[in-house]
């Protein structure tokens, strides 16, 4: 979810915590919750640190470690650490706990969107995605301000335990509609190597990616309809150079964090443009997220870029950068 969807949340877990009577009971330690639940709701994505070091290792970084199942306590115990010593005499436990569901649900809510999170580092770098809301969700947003707004009448403990329950109402409705479109499409799909569905703004419509032996296939799938916009070969001309390129580092870092990257190749005058785009944005046949790797004719130049491109002007702009200097973008 998105950054602003996480401060929503860490307010809506600070309201909940009055359901808490040691909370409810302290204006200090109310205080230090809600403070506590803000921050924790939004820690793990402190990895955006990672951009420091270039986009390259926020790509690599970014859901990795800092959302893994080790990480979750971790987060709760540094927030609440630096929070205790600030607002004396309150309990730390409830501190704690309070910080730490704001950290496990932010995780939770990851989980659910179709970037989808490295939970299982370090044991595993499978990337686990459920597919089931958009990266920001409005019914979310607006069951938080509904409860937000109760609050000028109602116990904020009790409003936000029901708001909650809402919320994973739908979040469970969410996850089974998307489980049973996957479902039918595999039915009919039965050679497909993996499909992929892209969770909408719609409740029941989803974009979709079909991959097979031989290409991939790309649509819109709503209530068993299933409308087919365009589709990509698997057959790329210039192997060895698309190959080649996996060894960049911008290649590797961009190719780390996604496992629906697809290559192809650009002749240009003074040599050629590897393109690598994730196909899970896409608007129409347009992939914005990608790394570009630029090797000149006599191989003695090779510039890359990673990141996402938002527009002509600025598409225009990177291949001059890659083309015309000798230094390499990121």
């Amino acid at each position: 979810m998105d950054t602003f969807s996480h401060v929503l949340m860490g307010l809506g877990i600070g309201a909940l915590a009055q359901i808490d009577p040691i909370v409810a009971d302290s204006a200090t330690l109310t205080q230090a919750v809600v403070l506590g639940a803000v921050i924790g709701s939004n820690a793990p994505d402190f990895d955006v640190l990672y951009r420091l070091k270039g986009k390259g290792s926020y790509f690599r970084n970014h859901r990795g470690l800092s959302h893994s199942l080790p990480a979750l306590p971790l987060w709760g115990i540094i927030v609440s650490g630096l929070l205790y010593p600030f607002f004396a005499g309150t309990g730390f436990l409830h501190l704690f706990l309070w910080t730490f569901l704001a950290v496990l649900l932010h995780v939770l809510f990851d989980l659910f969107n179709m970037h989808g999170t490295q939970i299982l580092k370090p044991f595993s770098r499978k990337w686990i995605a459920f597919d089931s809301i958009p990266l920001m969700d409005p019914p979310i947003l607006l069951l938080h301000f509904l409860g937000f707004v109760l609050l000028l009448f109602y116990q904020a403990g009790i409003t936000f335990l029901i708001i909650y329950v809402f919320i994973f109402l739908y979040l469970a409705l969410r996850t089974f509609s998307t489980a049973a479109a996957k479902k039918h499409l595999q039915e009919h799909f039965i050679r497909a190597v993996r499909i992929k569905l892209i969770p909408s703004l719609a409740l029941f419509k989803w974009n979709i990616i079909i991959e097979t032996d031989a290409d991939f296939l790309f649509g819109v799938y709503s209530v068993n309809r299933l409308a087919i916009e365009h589709t990509l070969s698997k057959k790329i001309d210039f192997p060895a150079l698309v190959s080649d390129s996996t060894n960049n580092k911008c290649v590797s870092d961009f190719l780390s964090g996604t496992t629906f990257a697809y290559p192809f190749v650009v002749v240009r005058k003074n040599g050629y443009l590897v393109y690598w785009k994730d196909l899970r944005f896409r608007t129409k046949k347009f992939f914005p997220n990608l790394a570009i790797m630029f090797i000149s004719s006599d191989s003695k130049r090779k510039n890359s870029f990673i990141g996402k491109i938002n527009n002509v002007k600025q598409y225009r702009k990177v291949l001059r950068s890659l083309t015309d200097s000798s230094s390499s973008i990121k």
